[in-house]
Parts: structure tokens; sequence; C-alpha cells
């Protein structure tokens, strides 16, 4: 393997995972351990990641991964937690659909459904579910990201509080492996989906399980907060732990 297909491939881990160690990129990568130093140490001097005792790690909680690289990450995974989720949500339901990739691989299960009436400020999805004849898709106000194409900011939030659904679906840019928080990286998406996770009835949190344990600056919510965890399977176990703990339901995928 070519060292600039090594490094990306080592920058994807890392994204994927938050830290990664020595040993598993070697396994992985079939290459010494010697080289994947090395490489890790290009890496930490560009700095694109942080060399790390054992391993390397993200440089940064604050910037989340290309919105490109986002929708192919963990795809498959996205796809079994949309079957489940679309199983799980009974016809003629009302819903709030927050921002991510995760979100839009659910809004194709969704089309499953029938008679749904969906509240969002996610455009990728909203144009997904417009497709349904006997869908209601109702869009947020506000201005729109150029990294997500979500509308955010005060008029988003306003508009959200306009509403009563039976059901958030939300993902998360990380959830804290020590007590379990949700973590994510813009406080203009996270303040929208906080509306939206106050006026619901049930919150249906979606993640990958490359999610567990990944850093991020924003605090969301305590995972108490969430009343079905949706993720793949095997689910990590400190995750089932947490999970059980705050009395979550968890559909594993």
């Amino acid at each position: 393997m070519k060292p600039e297909n090594r490094h990306q491939a080592i920058l994807y881990a890392v994204m994927r995972h938050g830290y990664v160690s020595i040993e598993s990129l070697s396994e992985e990568l079939g290459v010494s351990s010697q080289t994947v130093r090395r490489d890790i140490s290009e890496l930490d001097r560009t700095g694109m990641l942080e060399r790390r005792p054992g391993g390397a790690s993200c440089r940064t909680t604050t910037i989340n991964n290309t919105y490109g690289n986002r929708q192919v990450e963990d795809i498959k995974e996205k796809e079994r937690i949309g079957k489940a989720i679309a199983q799980y949500i009974p016809d003629d339901s009302s819903v709030f659909i927050t921002l991510g990739t995760t979100l839009e691989v659910i809004a194709y299960a969704l089309l499953e459904r029938n008679g749904l009436m969906v509240i969002t400020n996610n455009t990728v999805a909203a144009l997904t579910l417009n497709k349904k004849t006997n869908f209601e898709v109702v869009l947020a106000s506000g201005y729109m990201r150029k990294s997500s194409n979500g509308l955010v900011g005060e008029s988003a939030i306003e508009f959200v509080n306009g509403f009563q659904c039976d059901y958030v679906i939300m993902s998360v840019g990380g959830i804290s492996e020590a007590d379990g928080h949700l973590l994510d990286y813009h406080t203009a998406d996270v303040s929208v989906a906080q509306a939206m996770m106050r006026n619901a009835n049930k919150v249906l949190l979606a993640v990958s399980r490359a999610k567990f344990g990944r850093q991020a600056v924003v605090r969301v919510a305590p995972l108490k907060e969430t009343d079905v965890l949706f993720t793949g399977d095997p689910v990590p176990p400190r995750l089932a732990e947490l999970a059980t703990g705050a009395g979550i339901e968890v559909i594993a995928a």
C-alpha cells in the first residue's frame, strides 16, 4: 500500500473511532508497527491527527468529518438502523427529524410508512420524504448551513416550538464513554435538536457504533433524556451498560 493510501486509511480510522492503536492499524493495513509509527509521526507533524501513547487520536473535538465522508461512513449500518426505525414508527405518526447524514439514510427507510407528518430542518431528508404522496412534510425556516444544507437559527427554533410531535428521530456526533452524554459539533445544530426533543413525546436516538466514545465539543443532552437507542449489532458493552442504567430501550440493527 502506498504511503498516501495508508495515511488516508489511518485518518479515516481516527475520524471513525476517535482513537486507534498502532497494533490495530498494523493489523488492518497489513504493515509493520514501525511503519504505522512513522506514518502517525508524519501525520502528527502536519497537524492531521495527534500522536498518542500506543496510537493516535483526533487533534480537535471542534471539527467534524467532511459532509461527503459522513455520507458514506458506516452506510450499511445506517441502512439497517433506518429499517429498524421504519418498523418501529407506526403509520399516521408525527415526527421531528434532525440534521445529519444518518437521518438522510433513515428518510429513505421511512418511505415504507404511510400518512406521516414530518417536521424537519434537514433539507435533504425533506426532499426525500416529499416524494411520498401521503406524507405531509413541513420544512423549518432559518439560515442554511453550507456544511450540511441544514436550516438553523432562532427562527428555526421558534418554528419547532410551534409543534408537538409523537417522535423525534435524532443523531449526534458522539457519545461520551464516561457518562453517556450526547455530544455534537455546532451549537446552532444542537439548539434546534434540543427544541425538537422538548416538543416530542418520545426521543429516538439513531447512532452507528463508531459514534460511541467519539468526542465533540457541544453537550446536547444526557443519554437518559432519550427513550430508545437504535445502533448497530453488536452493541458496545459499555454503551449497553449506560443505556440499561438510564432505563433506555436498545434496538440493535
